[in-house]
């Protein structure tokens, strides 16, 4: 026969224990011939004795699916499922397919190895054991069983076998010793509280069953450290505790310690916390004079111990080293929350053990709103189209769907409400609060490169406003790292800036009520008196404001992005010496060249006439995409003058045919973009001359 492999089958899943309100305290799996008149027999007794409710099937020599529907019922409604695993356990049918609906259901299991060893229920096609005998007489039988059903219980027993258990090894071979063990791990086991997951916990099965599998059971042999990354109010805590409730009896001890971040205001309170873990995980109810005792205690206590230990919301490096160490036993499991992906790394979480949190699916998002608007899994028909627009405008955030789905619970007969909602979702202060607390913990110059991508840059490529933000700030690149890590702001495979809907508006919010009007992106701004605010130093215009350009100049502005606006109504005078950045797009009236003066980033879009002047030395990125008379006798005029110059995007430009010989004078050059160019058929040899050069686009040209 051929021989079983593991790694060709998918483990059934592990179901999570959200509540306790079980039938049964204990179900018992069991061969009758091998252990009902001894073991089986004293066990039930002494559980009973201690108070609890244990199921004892009485029906195994019987056949039909009514007896199996009431066992399959009663496995489903008992806490903890110990299977005893005898010589004679998988000559029995009816003990497998308890064995495979124990793994699928959502009780606790903790095998019992009676006169067994593991490994010989573990692989029981690998050795001669009698477990493997009894699975080649099961395969004799196709009529009787379909062969994925035998399968499925070769893997059941594998999985049963990763939990810890006991055997008759642990107390020399003495049942009476043997019963008494089981009968204590089993109240201590019952009498750890669960805790509360959430009122609605919708979505978290889906997630907690894959790290279960991925993080906590699957990965045997040393400690293992897992990371839960995500922004505010997205349910990471939630998470957290539906695995922790799942698999804590499992371990040897288990402490969920909750809230570093806000414990944690100095050392003194690391020391709390450091005994809050030691007296779960050890009952140690000593002092911690210091963060050093506090190693110290976790090394000489924690050696020998299966711990499980979750952190929840941990932001800082100090924390790290004084919570998590090389102090725990193998096999031991860590699992740390947190918003900012460098602090799982200090605390040794490798990038593959790391989950981030992207959020609610759609139909779990109205679900989850559903159920605190209109308490029930469904909205109302008359809301329906609304309140799939709300949950779309969530984004799948879990507080965002509780906090507007609350809010609205009363309000069935306002529509008001619910269009205030709808257009409100982020800025509501429980969100807005909670979303800032990442925005708080950063620099100053992190804040402003924050606020900048919100309010101007979501969706350009970065290396456009790095350029910027290099004329004003020291540590840009490192400030945008740092942002990405914290989750504020997310860079995509092609470098491009996204930013989740709720940051974008919590960031315009601070921007506009915050930070005293410095940055104005939408002509209402201007219609609010905000254009009087001489601190304006980023500012977009789009649409026919003609009537407000003279408005523009402003000391500080080193920022101006101007759409659809007739040029010829601005003046010299009205822009800044300090310019930095200059976005013109479809602005179709002629463009006076003095208006061009010191900026680093200059980029033109859409055919109008413009004149370039020769005070632009300093340009580091050239940006121009569409056709522009005279283009090319400007360009041979000021090129080779460029010496700053590192990108030149000349996009669309059918009137180019020819690239001056002086583009071999810019040193610095990096990109170089001459895409569409379409009368462009030669380059000048000087171009070799580039030796800073990265990126050459030259799609859609035909050269010679």
């Amino acid at each position: 026969m051929e021989e079983f492999k593991m790694e060709e089958y998918i483990p059934p899943s592990i179901k999570i224990l959200f509540q306790g309100d079980k039938e049964y305290h204990v179900f018992l799996s069991f061969k009758g011939e091998d252990v009902r008149k001894n073991l089986v027999d004293h066990l039930h007794e002494a559980l009973t004795a201690a108070g609890l409710h244990v199921f004892l099937d009485t029906h195994k020599l019987e056949k039909g699916d009514k007896i199996w529907s009431s066992l399959e019922r009663a496995i489903r409604s008992s806490a903890i499922h110990i299977p005893i695993f005898s010589r004679g356990y998988a000559d029995s049918a009816w003990c497998l397919r308890e064995a495979a609906t124990m793994v699928n259901t959502q009780g606790l299991i903790i095998p019992l190895f009676y006169d067994v060893e593991p490994t010989h229920v573990r692989y029981p096609v690998k050795d001669s054991s009698q477990y493997q005998q009894a699975f080649l007489k099961h395969y004799d039988h196709p009529d009787r069983y379909q062969r994925g059903e035998i399968e499925r219980w070769k893997v059941a027993l594998h999985q049963i076998c990763s939990h810890s258990g006991w055997s008759m090894d642990i107390t020399g071979g003495f049942e009476a010793q043997l019963v008494k063990r089981v009968v204590n791990d089993v109240i201590k086991t019952l009498d750890r509280v669960s805790l509360e997951v959430a009122k609605h916990p919708v979505g978290m099965e889906r997630i907690a069953e894959d790290l279960i599998q991925k993080f906590i059971l699957n990965s045997e042999g040393g400690l293992v450290k897992s990371g839960i990354l995500g922004i505010g109010g997205i349910s990471k805590t939630t998470l957290a505790k539906a695995m922790f409730n799942q698999v804590y009896a499992h371990f040897d001890a288990a402490s969920f310690v909750f809230n570093v971040r806000t414990t944690v205001a100095d050392s003194v309170c690391l020391t709390k916390l450091q005994k809050q873990i030691l007296k779960d995980l050890t009952n140690y109810d000593g002092k911690v004079h210091s963060v050093e005792k506090g190693i110290s205690l976790f090394r000489d206590r924690l050696g020998g111990k299966r711990v499980l230990l979750i952190l929840d919301d941990m932001d800082g490096r100090e924390q790290s080293e004084a919570l998590v160490g090389d102090w725990l036993a193998p096999g031991s499991r860590v699992v740390i929350t947190s918003r900012d992906k460098h602090i799982l790394h200090v605390a040794g979480v490798s990038p593959e053990c790391i989950h981030e949190m992207s959020g609610l699916q759609t139909n779990e998002g109205l679900q989850l709103f559903s159920r605190h608007s209109f308490l029930r899994a469904s909205p109302s028909p008359t809301y329906e189209a609304f309140s799939k627009r709300i949950v779309e405008a969530c984004k799948g955030h879990p507080l965002s769907l509780e906090v507007i789905g609350s809010l609205l619970y009363d309000k069935k007969n306002d529509p008001d409400c619910w269009t205030e909602a709808f257009h409100n979702v982020a800025l509501h202060p429980k969100i807005y609060e909670i979303l800032k607390i990442s925005y708080s913990g950063l620099s100053e110059e992190e804040k402003e490169i924050f606020l900048d991508i919100a309010c101007f840059f979501i969706g350009e490529h970065k290396r456009y406003p790095i350029v910027f933000w290099k004329s004003m700030y020291r540590s840009v690149k490192t400030a945008i790292s740092n942002l990405s890590l914290k989750l504020l702001v997310r860079i995509d495979d092609k470098g491009v800036f996204h930013m989740h809907d709720h940051l974008r508006d919590m960031g315009r919010s601070i921007a506009e009520k915050e930070r005293e009007g410095t940055r104005l992106w939408e002509a209402v701004h201007l219609s609010r008196g905000e254009s009087n605010n001489n601190n304006i130093s980023r500012l977009r215009l789009s649409g026919d404001n003609s009537q407000r350009l003279e408005t523009l100049y402003r000391p500080g502005l080193r920022f101006l992005h101007l759409k659809n606006l007739p040029l010829d109504g601005i003046t010299p005078a009205m822009l800044p010496p300090n310019l930095m950045w200059l976005r013109l797009q479809n602005c179709e009236k002629p463009f006076q060249s003095s208006l061009v003066r010191n900026v680093w980033f200059f980029a033109i879009q859409g055919a109008f006439h413009f004149s370039l002047v020769d005070n632009i030395w300093d340009l580091r990125i050239m940006q121009v995409d569409g056709d522009i008379p005279s283009f090319q006798y400007l360009l041979f005029n000021i090129l080779g003058n460029l010496l700053q110059l590192q990108h030149l995007e000349l996009r669309n430009c059918r009137n180019l045919n020819k690239v001056p010989c002086t583009i071999g004078n810019l040193s610095q050059l990096q990109r170089l973009d001459l895409s569409w160019c379409t009368e462009l058929n030669k380059l000048p040899h000087t171009i070799g001359n580039l030796s800073q050069l990265q990126h050459l686009d030259l799609g859609g040209l035909k050269l010679n």
